[in-house]
């Protein structure tokens, strides 16, 4: 079985703290063919510096230094700038989980015959795993982490790269997209790929486009019958939630009601004596 090149894209800026074990994560993969494309943002501390360093070292790194539109830009530019025939992102904090992650995956037969293949991560110091195998329901409450993901390059010539319109979720709407369209070969194996920052970029920032576009995505990019069955759910819950709400109203008006009227007994008794 052939060997594909896979190509482990970071988008880097003002990363000095965390990028060196991120570097050292993938040079420590015992997978021969790979490469790490860095895509920086024009950092202003140590981070290109460090990355120069281990390159001088490694040959399968490289590094393209200019002005970006964020973390979803630095990534459509590096899937044109790559040279694997599978890709990778992974955060500059994030960690490959071991040294043999790639090798696992790469001499399987899922990489003959998947278009996206996807496992778990671990959340950081929490120890927490993350997420085990998604469906259309469960990919509309949660995301799949793209450090849990790998692509066929090709894909995004069928797919379209990242909207930058979503500064954070980006990459659940592409998955959605994924997920929704036919002939897409997607494989999830129970494996741990990486360790996951939980503090980074998307836990301090929102994405508005997304909360208000959320609906629309899950109907643009989902089969329409699973859609309406989706919907009538989720209307005749909210309709059962409304029957709830109403009742516990009424009875706690009882309640009021009847206290309110103990109290005016009361009050009028004592200006009886």
């Amino acid at each position: 079985m052939s060997r594909p090149k896979i190509t482990v894209i970071t988008p880097t800026y003002n990363s000095e703290k965390d990028i060196e074990k991120c570097i050292k994560s993938v040079a420590d993969q015992t997978y021969p063919g790979k490469e790490h494309l860095f895509i920086d943002n024009v950092s202003n501390d140590k981070t290109v510096e460090i990355i120069r360093e281990y390159a001088a070292r490694y040959p399968h790194i490289r590094l393209l230094s200019e002005k970006d539109r964020g973390i979803y830009d630095a990534m459509n530019k590096a899937i044109d700038l790559s040279e694997g025939e599978w890709l990778y992102f992974l955060g500059c904090d994030d960690l490959i989980y071991n040294d043999k992650v790639l090798e696992e995956i790469f001499t399987s037969h899922e990489a003959n015959e998947s278009d996206v293949i996807y496992g778990n991560v671990i959340w950081g110091n929490y120890g927490y795993l993350y997420d085990s195998e998604f469906s259309l329901l469960k990919l509309i409450e949660k995301n799949i982490c793209h450090q849990a993901m790998f692509f066929r390059r090709d894909l995004f010539k069928v797919s379209g790269k990242y909207d930058i319109k979503y500064n954070v979720y980006a990459d659940w709407v592409l998955n959605m997209k994924l997920f929704g369209m036919a002939g897409i070969r997607i494989k999830y194996i129970d494996k741990v790929i990486a360790i996951f920052n939980p503090e980074g970029y998307s836990s301090k920032n929102m994405d508005l486009n997304f909360a208000r576009d959320k609906d629309m995505l899950i109907r643009n990019f989902f089969p329409k019958d699973f859609v309406d069955l989706y919907y009538s759910y989720f209307i005749e819950a909210l309709s059962e939630k409304d029957k709830e709400i109403h009742k516990l109203k009424h009875e706690l008006n009882s309640v009021y009601n009847t206290v309110a009227g103990q109290f005016i007994r009361f009050y009028k008794s004592l200006k009886k004596r």
